[in-house]
């Protein structure tokens, strides 16, 4: 007698937020049956039962791009050589996102919520999700000018421009110079306080010192108003810092972390992405070092930061 197999595999479904849809495994026969695109990649049984090859980052792309389009009705472009994102794992970042603002930072669900993703990609997911899913506001950074163009051009196929700042940084850059850059904190500011606005008149002179200042900084340089708490009735900007780094360090050390993968068996999909999105200069030790020293200078602006790490962890 066989054993059935599993629908979801174990190392997908094991943390798996509850109100994540893809707890419940999409229907290939149905993507399908209404995508042209994903048919090609497509294999049938003798049951008629459809199976995709995981090992095709063609086919991964497919299924991530019907999947938006389905979904979540986003129309979104990925170029052949660039990180084809998991949607469940990005979701799950998302939702545990979500859980700590209502619940650990009380927000309220009217409540206008900024976000920064630092590094955002070609697909730019992580914001368009959170824009389209959750209503939220993001700053999208990129340092690649082929993922920045990727993510721009995917920002307004979808018409979220009035959620979402694509912004193009340095390769050194990864807090400092965005969330002290005085467009950014004037754009989002402007959204906070019209919220602010219909619920609260008590604090107009500290918005009208606010204003004043951002309208009269420039663009691109040192906005004050990150580390104090002169605005009373907007002490946090920015209510979360996310990110995905590059882990490695090398390219040789990409090389040897997939001998290592081997000994826990061949992996469920196969990795896509350029060598820009897997490596950088001291890899994500480095990275996220950098990231937490600068976090300290935003302390009061930046309600909680976090990030991912190579094990596939969340850190706050």
């Amino acid at each position: 007698m066989s054993v059935k197999e599993k629908k979801v595999p174990p190392k997908l479904n094991k943390y798996m937020h509850a109100r994540n849809p893809y707890r419940t495994p999409p229907s290939f026969k149905k993507l399908a049956s209404v995508y042209p695109e994903f048919r090609p990649y497509c294999s049938y049984d003798v049951g008629g039962k459809v199976h995709l090859d995981f090992k095709d980052p063609k086919a991964l792309r497919a299924l991530t791009t019907c999947l938006l389009h389905q979904d979540f009705d986003l129309k979104v472009t990925i170029p052949d050589d660039r990180l084809v994102p998991t949607l469940p794992l990005r979701l799950n970042y998302l939702l545990w996102i979500e859980d700590l603002l209502m619940h650990a930072a009380h927000c309220e669900t009217s409540d206008v919520i900024v976000v920064v993703d630092i590094g955002t990609g070609a697909s730019c997911v992580y914001p368009l999700l959170a824009a389209r899913k959750l209503g939220w506001n993001l700053v999208a950074t990129e340092t690649d000018n082929i993922n920045f163009t990727a993510a721009t051009t995917n920002v307004n196929n979808n018409d979220l421009q009035d959620n979402i700042i694509v912004k193009k940084v340095d390769d050194k850059t990864v807090l400092q110079g965005v969330l002290d850059d005085a467009d950014i904190h004037k754009q989002m500011y402007l959204k906070k306080k019209e919220v602010n606005d219909n619920n609260d008149d008590d604090d107009d002179d500290d918005d009208d010192e606010v204003m004043s200042e951002l309208n009269n900084t420039p663009s691109d340089t040192p906005c004050k108003h990150t580390d104090g708490d002169d605005n009373k009735s907007m002490k946090y900007m920015f209510d979360f810092t996310m990110c995905n780094p590059p882990f490695f360090s090398s390219e040789e050390e990409t090389d040897s972390m997939k001998k290592s993968k081997k000994q826990r068996g061949e992996p469920i999909s196969s990795p896509t992405g350029c060598i820009h999105e897997k490596v950088t200069t001291g890899g994500e030790v480095t990275f996220i070092t950098q990231m937490v020293e600068e976090s300290h200078k935003f302390k009061s602006k930046v309600r909680i930061r976090s990030t991912r790490d190579g094990q596939g962890n969340y850190r706050t």
